[in-house]
């Protein structure tokens, strides 16, 4: 009888040992947890810097086809003055441009629109256009954003002499109004320090 009641006596846990129990299970969620927060951060990283990179290539497409169908044509700005056919902004960075290759329609039968590139205040690259027969007066053009996060964007520009200008026409430099760049060194810097650059062949029309 007195053997039976000892083994009843020994054969639960102790206080310390349940608590032990419990600390070593706390643990070990815990460390659970932060392995799988890690792998989470990590999928999501990697999601996001696919979209990126997706972005950015989406963007070099539609540079790039921009700037092979540009097209040595003034521009009516709407304001009673005529743009030539490629034009930056020197006080901050924008690009202006015809080009050709649009659709057909009635209201633009020529295909051809006046393309826009900058920056906004909320660091996106956007690119307007228009029909050429529209005025920026009247029509707030196509709008889409190609990048965001961006710092800075340059199109750099080379001219006939051989030299390559931020600025077009070059300054100092007289050139005729459908003169276009022979090549566009364009470079993209994101927020974050990275750079990107492209190497475009212009139309000879300087």
């Amino acid at each position: 009888m007195q053997q039976t009641l000892s083994l009843k006596r020994h054969s639960g846990f102790t206080l310390i040992e349940a608590i032990v129990s419990l600390a070593l299970l706390a643990v070990l969620s815990v460390m659970s947890y932060q392995a799988v927060e890690v792998v989470m951060g990590v999928n999501e990283r990697s999601r996001n810097d696919l979209a990126d990179e997706a972005q950015l290539q989406r963007a070099w497409q539609i540079i790039g086809r921009d700037l092979m169908h540009m097209r040595p044509r003034r521009f009516s700005d709407g304001l009673g003055s005529v743009e030539p056919a490629y034009v930056t902004d020197p006080s901050d960075f924008g690009v202006r441009f015809s080009r050709g290759g649009g659709p057909m329609v009635r209201t633009n039968p020529s295909g051809i629109r006046r393309v826009d590139y900058r920056l906004n205040q909320d660091q996106q690259l956007i690119r307007t256009s228009w029909a050429i027969t529209e005025s920026p007066r009247q029509s707030e053009g196509s709008v889409l954003t190609l990048l965001d996060n961006v710092s800075k964007v340059e199109f750099n520009h080379l001219a006939k002499s051989g030299i390559y200008s931020l600025d077009w026409p070059p300054i100092n430099v007289t050139l005729s109004p459908y003169a276009l760049p022979r090549m566009i060194s364009v470079t993209i810097t994101a927020d974050n320090g990275f750079e990107t650059s492209r190497l475009f062949a212009g139309v000879v029309s300087d």
